[in-house]
């Protein structure tokens, strides 16, 4: 039977940003439990759902796009403003978030000021929509082999089981990581140490706009040492830097928390300036986004998206505030044996 050319990838960039903004624009006009019951809980949760399916598809198609449009030498810088955006992106939203706090009541936000953050969305939507309606797919896709009979999804799990653990491993502790600064972070602060919000937002907001400026200087960096070196190094500061981070927070001073963050930060800047373009670089060009986006996105499931969770429940299992350091340094030493078995992929052309 004659090989299938692979499908266009353009298509997800735009399924995905309009999952994305449908379901967080549906989230502000949601019923309430005093109104809807059981079905404003199961259409939140409907909602939330769609978010976490379109980062995934999201982050490995954005990326490929970036890694493979690169200049040769580049595609550490280039793969790295996939999560620069992102973090500038949360910088902005806990941002908004901050200011709708300060300027209403109690009684306003709990009633209709909660909802105003989503409702921004909507104009984000269009313009992302209309940014997306005007990318082409790379030359590097373009020019690909055809697709075997088989469906990337079968192929990438038979051809590229290396690929997949690789990255899977070392997105486990990245993964918990970056979500601890940039999602457990605040409830941490403001609930388990009881700071006021007008110190806990600005130390948070103050971090993690400096982090994230850092993440393009580490993608550069990956372009120069190789990104093996800057992933291990990441993963293993990651581990180093759990215990003294939390014990930064716990002083409960600007400066502690602004500096327990920084220190976090640091190695999470690493990872993301390495990890987009390392990721890219495993796979071959027909088979990158769905390689990229099965592995990645089971591993933030499974450990980023629990990541509040379970520090929660080890906070409250031990009395220790610092006990979510744990969870960070285990996973960290799990992406530290990943990493090290990973090969270096700086200097070789895109596997096609």
């Amino acid at each position: 039977m004659p090989s299938r050319r692979h499908r266009p990838r353009r298509p997800t960039l735009l399924v995905v940003i309009t999952l994305m903004g449908v379901a967080t624009v549906l989230i502000g006009v949601m019923p309430t439990y005093a109104t809807a019951g059981i079905w404003a809980a199961l259409l939140l949760t409907l909602a939330r759902t769609a978010q976490g399916l379109s980062v995934g598809g999201e982050f490995s198609s954005s990326t490929a796009f970036l890694v493979e449009f690169a200049p040769a030498g580049r595609r550490g810088l280039y793969g790295s403003i996939a999560y620069l955006t992102a973090c500038l992106g949360s910088f902005v939203g806990l941002a908004v978030v901050f200011v709708v706090r300060v300027l209403s009541t109690p009684e306003f936000l709990a009633s209709w000021g909660w909802r105003i953050p989503f409702l921004l969305s909507f104009p984000l939507l269009a313009i992302g929509l209309y940014i997306r309606l005007r990318v082409h797919e790379s030359p590097a896709f373009t020019g690909a082999a055809a697709a075997p009979e088989a469906g990337p999804l079968t192929t990438s799990l038979r051809t590229q089981r290396r690929g997949l653990l690789s990255l899977f491993g070392i997105t486990i502790g990245f993964a918990v990581c970056s979500y601890t600064v940039l999602a457990f972070v605040v409830s941490y602060l403001t609930t388990v140490l009881a700071l006021p919000a007008s110190t806990a937002f600005p130390a948070i907001l103050l971090a993690t706009f400096v982090g994230s400026l850092a993440i393009p200087l580490f993608g550069a960096l990956s372009d120069r040492v190789g990104r093996r070196p800057v992933i291990v190094a990441g993963s293993i500061g990651t581990a180093c830097a759990a215990v003294p981070a939390y014990l930064l927070l716990g002083t409960g001073t600007f400066g502690g928390v602004v500096a327990g963050q920084l220190l976090v930060w640091l190695f999470v800047a690493m990872l993301c300036g390495a990890c987009p373009a390392a990721f890219a670089e495993m796979f071959p060009t027909r088979l990158r986004t769905t390689a990229v986006g099965v592995s990645y996105s089971l591993a933030l499931a499974l450990f980023g998206g629990t990541t509040p969770f379970v520090s929660a429940w080890l906070i409250g299992a031990t009395g220790s505030p610092i006990a979510p350091a744990a969870f960070v340094v285990v996973t960290a030493l799990i992406s530290t044996v990943a990493a090290l078995r990973m090969r270096e992929t700086v200097g070789r052309g895109l596997p096609t």
